[in-house]
């Protein structure tokens, strides 16, 4: 039996012949109009550049033009706060009161402040010096911003502090716990621990003690006493002798300042040479070794009472009484 062959191409399949098709897309009328009136722009030299400036509609066509512009225009300065004519630092501590003519604001248009982690309170610039001398305990976080140009990011500085402020009954205890536990006998670690757990030495005041104490650590940890058997590094004492210094630095006390001056001396700080501390081979020794031809010196008074006021390292000691002995040779 024979049959029809089919045509070239073409494949027999249950008696119909497969035909080739070809894909289509159906054009609307909006896209045969944007096809026939798109063009490629001809080629040409790059478009001239243009700098906005982002706070006003000023546009220039030079860059450098649009920094002078703000620069001077549009300039925001940094807000700052000043503490007795000077800048603290992103934190610090406020030991001794501070008055309100003594704090100044620049260049802030508003201020938030927080206190001991409540919710900051937006307020004016002119409110902060109130707020400040008014804290006695405390920690504040203080945002000082610069919003004077309204299309910027205001401008801000943080500032946290930490306010210790103790009255001078309580700065009087412990003084009388550090000349009861620390000057009447030898210093001792032990010693160091009492005082620094006596209720003397607790609440607002606990900050001037911990720089006795620290005083009293390096000067024992400098002498290295055998019966101590200290392991600590010799070279910890600078680390406590600083320690020390910067909070007694901020006491207006006779014991701070004394303290303070023979630091300063035994670690060759001499810039304060002329003030006095009261104790007179102290006070000859620093200016003798900042001024060697200073032509007046301290006299001492041979009629005056003395009494132990604070320890002090033997090193220190000698040298001291060695000034002494060469200003009664010249």
């Amino acid at each position: 039996m024979s049959g029809a062959r089919p045509p070239d191409g073409g494949t027999e399949l249950g008696g119909i012949p497969k035909v080739p098709t070809v894909g289509w897309i159906r054009e609307d009328a909006l896209e045969a109009f944007y096809e026939g009136t798109e063009r490629t722009p001809e080629p040409g030299p790059p478009a001239q550049p243009i700098f906005r400036c982002p706070f006003c509609i000023s546009v220039f066509s030079v860059q450098r033009e649009l920094h002078d512009h703000v620069y001077k225009t549009h300039r925001v300065e940094r807000p700052v706060m000043f503490l007795g004519g000077t800048e603290p630092t992103g934190r610090a501590v406020v030991r001794v009161p501070v008055g309100r003519s003594a704090i100044v604001v620049a260049n802030a248009t508003a201020v938030r402040i927080g206190i001991d982690g409540r919710d900051p309170q937006r307020c004016l610039p002119d409110a902060v010096p109130k707020k400040l001398a008014d804290t006695k305990q405390g920690e504040m976080k203080l945002v000082l911003l610069n919003e004077s140009q309204v299309n910027a990011e205001p401008v801000s500085t943080h500032y946290t502090i930490s306010f210790r402020i103790a009255d001078a009954i309580d700065l009087k205890r412990v003084e009388e716990a550090f000349a009861e536990i620390l000057v009447s006998s030898s210093i001792t670690r032990d010693a160091i621990s009492r005082f620094l757990v006596d209720q003397r030495t607790q609440g607002a005041s606990k900050e001037y003690a911990v720089g006795l104490g620290n005083y009293c650590l390096g000067v024992l940890i400098k002498e290295r006493p055998a019966s101590e058997h200290l392991t600590t590094p010799l070279a910890r004492y600078r680390e406590l002798y600083g320690s020390a210094l910067q909070i007694l630095a901020d006491f207006d006390r006779p014991l701070a300042r004394l303290i303070a001056g023979i630091i300063r001396f035994a670690m060759n700080d001499f810039q304060e040479a002329g003030s006095s501390t009261g104790y007179w081979e102290l006070d000859l020794a620093r200016m003798l070794l900042n001024d060697p031809g200073r032509t007046t010196m301290p006299s001492s008074d041979t009629t005056a009472k003395r009494r132990p006021i604070c320890p002090i390292d033997h090193g220190t000691a000698r040298i001291l009484a060695l000034a002494a002995r060469l200003s009664t040779q010249s």
